[in-house]
């Protein structure tokens, strides 16, 4: 166990998985926080997680909207012919780089089970805005022209924008009485979901879970891949 400093903050160093074991399940006293939560948003579920009472509110929102039956359902009956089609291409390719077709048709999901937009200019435009978005995270927050955490600064802003607008879109509809009885995607499903007392999430806080989520979900995709060949090599 040794001190030193990351991301621009002292920190120490332990190797002890019983030193480890307490701290992770000691939430009271080590909060989890981001190094740059300004980037993922600071109502979102990584962005509160100092905060029990927040997180807490938050987390059974985003989980009513996910977990219930019909939605599950929804998100199978999407998925699951995606995946079919980009398993049969893959087989005709022979030859291929995984991780980057793996993020190609994970980010297709993502983009319809999310804000319903099927592949496109505006899928392609978001791929790249998220990938910059994510070399920001935990980069120093050195903010001016050149820098990862600049540059990612600049990629949420527009993110927030395309989201913003499909936002306000969604709200039209419902307005001018085109609503459905199921939920169409995540941001429709965090919108219209109530708690115990009839509240719901306001704008920022449904756009700041909605660009949270997929770099998580990216950064899981890439340890996985790095993963992979290691078991390759092992079978």
């Amino acid at each position: 166990m040794y001190r030193t400093h990351l991301f621009g903050s002292p920190s120490i160093i332990a190797c002890f998985p019983s030193i480890n074991k307490f701290v992770f399940k000691s939430d009271d006293i080590f909060m989890i926080e981001w190094p740059n939560v300004d980037i993922v948003g600071y109502s979102s579920l990584v962005g509160c997680s100092s905060s029990w009472t927040a997180h807490a509110r938050l987390r059974s929102y985003v989980s009513n909207a996910i977990n219930r039956p019909d939605v599950l359902r929804h998100i199978t009956a999407v998925v699951q012919p995606r995946m079919v089609a980009a398993l049969q291409s893959w087989a005709e390719k022979g030859r291929l780089k995984l991780y980057d077709e793996a993020k190609k048709v994970t980010f297709e999901n993502i983009g319809k089970l999310f804000v319903s937009f099927e592949p496109g200019p505006v899928s392609e435009t978001m791929d790249k805005l998220f990938e910059g978005l994510v070399h920001g995270i935990r980069a120093q927050p050195f903010n001016f022209p050149g820098t990862a955490y600049h540059h990612a600064i600049q990629c949420r802003r527009k993110l927030e924008t395309i989201f913003r607008v499909e936002a306000e879109l969604e709200k039209k509809k419902k307005k001018n009485g085109n609503e459905v009885e199921t939920t169409n995607d995540l941001m429709d499903g965090l919108m219209q979901i109530e708690d115990d007392e009839g509240k719901k999430l306001n704008d920022q806080e449904v756009l700041d879970n909605i660009i949270s989520f997929v770099p998580n979900v990216l950064q899981k995709l890439r340890r996985d891949n790095e993963i992979t060949p290691k078991y390759k090599w092992k079978s």
